[in-house]
């Protein structure tokens, strides 16, 4: 009865995970150590039913690697595509970080867009003498936030997957 106490409450604190992906947070990572934390609280407390082996840490430690390569290189590289060069992507990862402050729930997207903005106005400015290149810098940011919600999206399938295989492992 508490190994399956265990499970509900675990499963329920996995659930945050998936709406901190949603904004821009690393929610896979968390999930990650959740599940962890199950693992080691159930080894205590019922240690010969419904754990997680070697394997299956393994398996969520995989998906969980690939959401943070996904979070880190998703909008950046869409950046690149759409134009976006140098200091720039140091202008994002300042936009984002102060957007989800200042708009917890979209906050990262807007501020990405406009810290890519700035950052390629102003490159632009610098390169061309004075010369304003909003509809490349526009395309630039526009390229970021595009990549950034692919990028959202696929983690939030990673997410999903899981926690679905968190659950498979452990009432098998």
């Amino acid at each position: 009865m508490l190994s399956f106490t265990l499970i509900i409450i675990f499963s329920a604190l996995l659930l945050p995970g998936l709406l901190a992906t949603v904004m821009m947070l690393p929610g896979v990572p968390y999930m990650f150590i959740v599940s962890l934390l199950y693992s080691l609280a159930n080894h205590f407390i019922s240690p010969q039913s419904h754990y997680l082996t070697g394997a299956h840490i393994a398996v969520l430690a995989g998906i969980t690697l690939v959401t943070l390569v996904v979070d880190q290189l998703a909008g950046f590289i869409a950046a690149k595509w759409g134009g976006a060069q140098g200091k720039t992507f140091l202008f994002g990862i300042a936009g984002v970080i102060i957007g989800t402050f200042i708009l917890p729930l979209f906050g990262g997207l807007i501020g990405l867009f406009v810290g890519i903005l700035i950052g390629e106005l102003i490159r632009r400015h610098l390169a061309h003498k004075n010369a304003i290149h909003l509809a490349g810098s526009l395309k630039a940011a526009g390229a970021g936030v595009i990549g950034s919600l692919t990028g959202i999206i696929i983690d939030l399938c990673l997410g999903i997957t899981f926690i679905t295989l968190f659950l498979i492992f452990i009432l098998k």
